[in-house]
This record gives structure tokens, C-alpha cells and sequence, in this order.
């Protein structure tokens, strides 16, 4: 019998622990395993005699067996009988060196079993639980072989009077549930079931949960308002909120500063916020709002969005119960709608069956690369150091950015190292337990590693033998999942709060990608190939080119002859396979190296495109205002424009002056909305006091670290409640003419010439 576990956690009784893992089995039903298991941590044995004779309090028995550290010395296993006693008996042994004192319960059986997602047990007697349909106890698993994981997911959002004191409905969408419940008399109401009081409407919320048993609960800002609000509501009633697999109650960990992640335990099921499943995936917005997530990827919106929601929502449950209710559980859809659209359950589902995680902190990187690398020290008899934090302030050197050659250009090839850091990881044996004091393999930073394959190479090669076959079976959410977990691994090696933090080996990582760049960009030059930039594992040649057929061949010949080339030099400088690999990756058709303002010098990561795909352009930008959330609508679409007009060799005077023109006569003022996100409470703005942070202070309530204003004649002024008159010159000087001038420069001809009319009149005429 196989299941995927949704939830590990765990429950002392009496001297006992006993590990519970939550999920759903493969035949759908939900299921929950209770097995016995003692924690435990190592010591050097060298220092048992002194800890046995220090006469803690804390009672422990150890096991001898073939354990080693990291340096080589023999290890003993301390056994304890909770949990709680491990932080107890570490704090006792002062001075003692403890190894993997820190690790979570649940993640330690999980490890000890190889447990990653799927558990695989004999099917035998169970019995039925009151909130889960079977229970075993004390039964062998193991890691089990991937399946298609099918988990229940049940989106809920509730509305509230103006302070959220009293709940006026809940509403449910999943499958084989879509309605929302309410306190009304009003029988006749579509898509409602009606209770008498709030009381019976908690009661029977909580029934509904445990009827459709979800593995998943999701909504929007769904701990922070939802989850909250409701458990505040059963406090008040008295009534516990219990809405798990076993009789729990829920547990928030809630932040008011918008800087942390909320999290809700809820007992065998996973608590899972729209939002953050977004912002953990990548995926950025102008803001986080539900309707602008789902204008974004719905092309619909709420019933109602206004800044005086709360208001229109009490005067509906007064006066038009029906509309309550629709907006109530259109809000539950638009969220599952969302999260279907991006495939955000598949990829955290997929996520935590790379990396053994439970859904909720498969974007923790660090605890990833420990549930990854520890399950493998462990089977080499390894013990890793307990995770202290380095107080170092020394920063990791990063990749190699060559100085642009600013211009526009034609047909400009760009070609990309493929996972240029796991890569190297792999290419070169980079890894916490191959680097040595000298090993044959030197990277440019003059760190050492062993020849002997170590861990982490290991893992890439896994996972990226799993991303080929995720590509062909074209299968994109698990060839992204794996990409994330991949490209994670370095970063975390540069982190003082991990484990395995070590910035010889971190800076052998990019030292080796500088290396490559410089390198690369040596052997083309000599080839007669112009280097207009280079970018920490990217090319961009000026292929002089005088078509795109043409572009394409230079790229494929490029691609041929570097691959071969560091084929050749991995082997015989370093007797390893080569596993860097540079793929042509496009032709930009008319592409721009903006120079850096008030300088010279090209500017770095700062480039946009024009591309012909299947016959289609488009333009692409990186690093500039378009793509940025603190420049207004207006610059990006001036912006947009005017490189259109440019790469199409088309006159852009009259443009400039007309859009000038358009701005004064009040066309684009929906377009003039700053959205800037605040980085640290208000009040922390001491020394300084950025326009947002102004007009956040001129709001009724900062319910958003995202705060949007206009710049006003009297300053900024927030969006919800601006008072006086728009300052166009402001945006003539700051949004318009920053933009036009890093074009027109090339042209010798500035912003302030057009806009005062300069004899010169075109930029192609002369």
C-alpha cells in the first residue's frame, strides 16, 4: 500500500513519542500511521566517559555503531524519550560537541526511513478513525516509488462585519462542494445553505470540513484574515477549533509586520495561502491583491473591489443577501481558479516529493538541502555538525558581468550556460565533504576537492536525470520544480544559517562560473566573434549578421565549439567528465545597451530586445523600467512604445511630443500610480522618509506592505484618498526623461530638445 504524506508531526504521552503521519492513501482514502520512535543526536565518543559522568537530569542511553564525523572521529548515539529533551540535555552538556542536535522529530523518522512524500507499508489491520477513514500503529514503512498523487483541495473564504467581530458567511469550493453558508432566514438564497446564529454556522463549518476531509486548505491571505478571524470567533463560543484529522486544535503563528510568513497547523491537513504559493513560485504582481491575481490570469475579477468593500458588504447582508452570497463564493473560486491555472498545487505537491519537505516548507532551501543531503550522510555513516550560525560578514563573490559595449545593435546572439552552477557543482566534485586541504581538484580560488564523487554532485545528477525525463514526457511542472531545487543548492552553501556553510566552497562555485565566462568570451574573440556583455552564465555577441538565418547558423557553430572546447579541457585538466553545457538560445533582431546615466560606461543587466518567434515579435526587456514594479504604468508604456518606434527605424519626435501633450491634458492618469513595497515598518523610517513611506503615513489604515500614491503638486499622496492635484512636470522629469534620454542618446539628440523643439526633428533623416 502506498500514501503521500500530507502532515508529519508527532505526540508525547506520558515517556513517550510516537510519530503521526497524516495523508492520503493511493485507493483516496486518508489515512494516519502512529509508530513509536525515540529522539536522538551524536557525540564524539572520545567525550561519552565526561558526559556519563557529568550526571545530567536529562536521562538518555546510547548506542555504539560504525558512526564518524565529518573529520573522521568515531561517534556515539544519545537516545532520549521526547523530543523536549533533546534542547534539555544539549543545554546540560555545555562545552560537549553536539552533532545533528537540531533536527526536527518527524524529520528524523522521516530520514531514518528515506521517506520522501510516498510511504510504502504492508496493507494489514487498521481501524477507523472518527476524523480519518484509516488508522495504523506501529507498522514497518518505508520510502515509497512515485505515483500521480491525488490530494482534495478545498478553497474557503469568509465575510465579516467592518472589524471582523461577527461572521456573516463562509463559503466552500472544492469538488463536490460549492456553496456558502450563512446566517439568514432567507431560505429561498441560491447556492446557500442558512443557519440561525453565528454559533450554529461555526458548528456546522467545522462538520462540513470534517465531512469532505480535505488534504489541503487554501484562500487568500487565508491565516492572516480567515483562519483567524474563525479561530477568535470559536474562542468566543467556546467551542474548539478542531477542524483536523485527529482532535487538535488549530495553531496559528501569526506576524503583523507583513515580513514574515504566517503558518497555521491544522492536525493531518496542510494550510496552504494563495499568496504565498505565488510569491514562493516566482511569480510576481503589481500587487498581491485577489483581483488583480485574477484579472492577471482569470481576465476576471471579484463582484466587488473597492477600497469600501467592508462597507458594501454589510450594507449586502443587510439588504441584498443574495449578492452576499455570490460575491462570497466567487472569491472561494477565483482562488482555486488561480491556483489551477498556475498549477501550484502540482508543483508544491511535486516540490516536496523532490526534496521530502511537507507542502508548507518546500520553499525553505536550507531544510530542503538537509532533507536531501542528510538521508545520504546517513546511509555513509555520517554525522553532520549541529546548525550554528556564522557570524561572519564576509559576503560570497558573485558571478562575472562584464562591461557592456552600450549601443543598438542588429542581430544579437545570446547564448546561455544550461544550469551553469549545478553544473559546475557536478563537473568539478564541489561539495561540503570532498573539500580538502588538497585534493587534485583546484578551483580558481584555490579551494581543494577530492576526486571520490561527493554528495551534492550526487543529487544533481539525480535530479537532473529526472528533469530530462520530466522535459520529454513534456511534464513542465515537474522539469520547473526540479529546476528550483537544483539552482537552490549554491546559494544555500553561502548562507551562514545552513549547516553546511562554508564560502571556500560557495566561492569555488562562482569562481569557476567567472572562469567560464571569461574564458568563453576569450575563445570567441579570437574566433573573430564580437563580446558586446557577458552575464554571470550568458553571452551576447554582435554576430554581424545580415540576416536571421545567418544569426542562426554563427549560434549553432558557437555552441558546437565551446561544448567541445571545455569537453576537451575538463578531461584533461581535471580527468572528469564535462557536464557545462552552452546552448544557443535566440537572435534579438534589434537589441539596445543603454549607457549608465550621467556616464559613459555601459549599464550592467540593464538590455531589451526585439525577437521574431513562429513569425511574431516581441520585445524583451531586462533590468529596465519596464519590467520594474517601482516605475509607473506610464513610463512602461512610454518606454514600450518608444523602443518599438526605435527598433523599427521609425521617427520618434512627434511621438514624444504628443505623449508630453497627452500627460498635461490629464490622458494617462490612470497610469500614474507608484507601487512600492514598504521594507520594514513605518515606524523604523527614522533617518529617512521615502515618498511611500509619506503616503503611507496619510492612510486611514496600512492594511498592505504594497502602498500605491500619485506625486501631487503637495507630494505623494496615497491612491485611496488623494486630496490635491496631480504634479505632471514630476513625471515629465523622473518617468518620461530618464527613459527617452538613454535612447536619444545615441542619436545626439536629448529629451529636452524634443520636448522644447529643437531644430533637429528626426533621429533616422540624417
Amino acid at each position: 500500500m502506498k500514501g503521500f504524506i500530507v502532515h508529519p508531526t508527532y505526540k508525547i504521552e506520558g515517556d513517550k513519542t510516537f510519530v503521526h503521519l497524516f495523508g492520503r492513501l493511493e485507493n483516496g482514502e486518508s489515512f494516519l500511521i502512529i509508530n513509536e520512535y525515540k529522539p536522538y543526536f551524536y557525540i564524539r565518543k572520545k567525550d561519552l566517559q565526561k558526559v556519563i559522568g557529568m550526571g545530567q537530569e536529562v536521562k538518555f542511553e546510547y548506542e555504539k555503531g560504525d558512526f564518524r564525523t565529518v573529520d573522521g572521529d568515531s561517534a556515539i548515539k544519545l537516545v532520549v524519550n521526547t523530543p523536549k529533551d533533546v534542547p534539555k540535555l544539549r543545554r546540560e552538556l555545555e562545552g560537549i560537541h553536539t552533532f545533528e542536535s537540531d533536527i526536527r522529530f518527524p524529520y528524523r523518522y522521516m530520514f531514518d526511513q528515506d521517506i520522501k512524500g510516498i510511504i510504502e507499508f504492508e496493507e494489514g489491520a487498521f481501524k477507523k478513525g472518527i476524523f480519518v477513514d484509516r488508522i495504523y500503529e506501529n507498522i514497518e514503512v518505508k520510502g515509497g516509488e512515485q505515483y500521480d498523487v491525488k490530494l482534495k483541495t478545498l478553497s474557503i473564504d469568509i465575510e465579516t462585519d467592518m472589524k471582523a467581530d461577527n461572521i456573516f458567511a463562509i463559503s466552500f469550493w472544492c469538488d463536490g462542494f460549492k456553496k456558502s453558508m450563512i446566517i439568514s432566514d432567507n431560505t429561498s438564497l441560491k447556492d446557500a445553505v442558512c443557519f440561525p446564529s453565528e454559533k450554529e454556522l461555526l458548528i456546522n463549518f467545522k462538520e462540513k470540513i470534517w465531512e469532505i476531509d480535505p488534504d489541503i486548505i487554501t484562500g487568500w491571505n487565508v491565516i492572516d484574515f480567515d483562519l483567524k478571524v474563525l479561530q477568535e470567533r470559536f474562542r468566543h463560543y467556546n467551542i474548539p477549533f478542531n477542524i483536523g484529522r485527529i482532535d487538535f486544535e488549530v495553531r496559528i503563528t501569526s506576524y503583523d509586520d507583513f515580513f514574515r510568513e504566517s503558518s497555521a497547523s491544522v492536525a493531518g491537513r496542510m494550510v496552504l495561502d494563495g499568496i504565498s504559493l505565488l510569491k514562493n513560485n516566482f511569480i510576481k504582481l503589481q500587487d498581491y491583491k485577489l483581483h488583480t491575481a485574477a484579472m492577471t490570469f482569470l481576465k476576471e475579477g471579484k463582484l466587488i473591489e473597492s477600497d469600501s468593500r467592508f462597507d458594501e458588504i454589510q450594507r449586502l447582508y443587510a439588504e441584498d443577501q443574495q449578492k452576499l452570497v455570490d460575491y462570497n463564493l466567487k472569491d472561494a473560486e477565483l482562488v482555486m481558479r488561480i491556483l489551477e491555472a498556475k498549477n501550484l498545487i502540482s508543483i508544491t505537491i511535486t516540490r516536496s516529493l523532490i526534496t521530502g519537505m511537507q507542502m508548507d516548507r518546500v520553499d525553505a532551501s536550507i531544510a530542503s538541502l538537509d532533507s536531501l543531503y542528510l538521508r545520504e550522510t546517513r546511509k555513509k555513516g555520517i554525522v553532520c555538525q549541529s546548525m550554528v550560525t556564522s557570524d561572519s560578514d564576509e559576503r560570497i563573490k558573485g558571478g562575472y558581468v562584464m562591461d557592456p559595449e552600450s549601443g543598438i545593435y542588429d542581430y544579437v546572439i545570446v547564448l546561455d550556460f544550461k544550469s551553469l552552477y549545478p553544473s559546475i557543482i557536478r563537473t568539478f566534485n564541489i561539495d561540503p565533504l570532498t573539500f580538502s586541504a588538497d585534493g587534485p581538484i583546484v578551483a580558481p580560488n584555490d579551494a581543494h576537492f577530492d576526486a571520490e564523487d561527493g554528495i551534492m554532485p550526487m543529487l544533481i545528477k539525480r535530479l537532473w536525470a529526472q528533469r530530462d525525463i520530466a522535459k520529454k514526457q513534456k511534464d513542465d511542472v515537474a522539469s520547473y520544480a526540479i529546476k528550483v531545487t537544483m539552482n537552490s543548492f549554491f546559494g544555500v552553501l553561502a548562507n551562514p544559517m545552513c549547516r553546511f556553510y562554508n564560502l571556500d566552497v560557495a566561492n569555488a562555485i562562482t569562481s569557476f562560473g567567472r572562469y567560464i565566462i571569461k574564458e568563453t568570451s576569450k575563445i570567441l574573440q579570437k574566433r573573430g566573434h564580437k563580446v558586446i556583455y557577458g552575464d554571470t552564465d550568458s553571452i551576447f555577441i554582435d554576430a554581424k549578421a545580415k540576416s536571421l538565418e545567418e544569426a542562426d547558423k554563427i549560434g549553432v557553430d558557437i555552441q558546437k565549439h565551446i561544448n567541445a572546447y571545455f569537453d576537451e579541457y575538463v578531461k584533461t585538466e581535471f580527468k572528469r567528465e564535462s557536464f557545462l553545457e552552452l546552448e544557443y538560445e535566440k537572435v534579438f533582431v534589434r537589441f539596445i545597451l543603454p549607457k549608465v546615466r550621467h556616464g559613459e560606461g555601459g549599464a550592467k543587466k540593464r538590455y531589451a530586445g526585439l525577437v521574431i518567434k513562429d513569425g511574431k515579435e516581441e520585445i524583451k526587456f531586462t533590468g529596465l523600467e519596464f519590467v520594474r514594479r517601482d516605475w509607473t504604468k506610464l513610463a512602461k508604456k512610454f518606454q514600450l512604445e518608444l523602443l518599438d518606434k526605435v527598433f523599427h527605424k521609425q521617427e520618434v519626435a512627434e511621438y514624444v511630443k504628443d505623449f508630453i501633450a497627452g500627460l498635461k491634458d490629464g490622458k494617462f492618469d490612470d497610469l500614474l500610480i507608484y507601487v512600492k513595497a514598504l521594507r520594514k515598518p513605518i515606524s523604523e523610517y527614522t533617518r529617512t522618509t521615502p515618498p511611500h513611506v509619506k503616503a503611507a503615513m496619510k492612510m486611514k489604515k496600512v492594511e498592505s506592505r504594497i502602498i500605491k500614491y500619485y506625486m501631487t503638486i503637495d507630494g505623494p499622496e496615497p491612491e485611496e484618498n488623494r486630496k490635491n492635484d496631480i504634479d505632471y512636470d514630476h513625471y515629465i522629469q523622473k518617468q518620461l526623461k530618464p527613459i527617452a534620454d538613454s535612447i536619444l542618446v545615441f542619436f545626439d539628440i536629448s529629451f529636452d530638445d524634443l520636448e522644447t523643439g529643437s531644430t533637429q526633428k528626426t533621429l533616422f533623416g540624417y
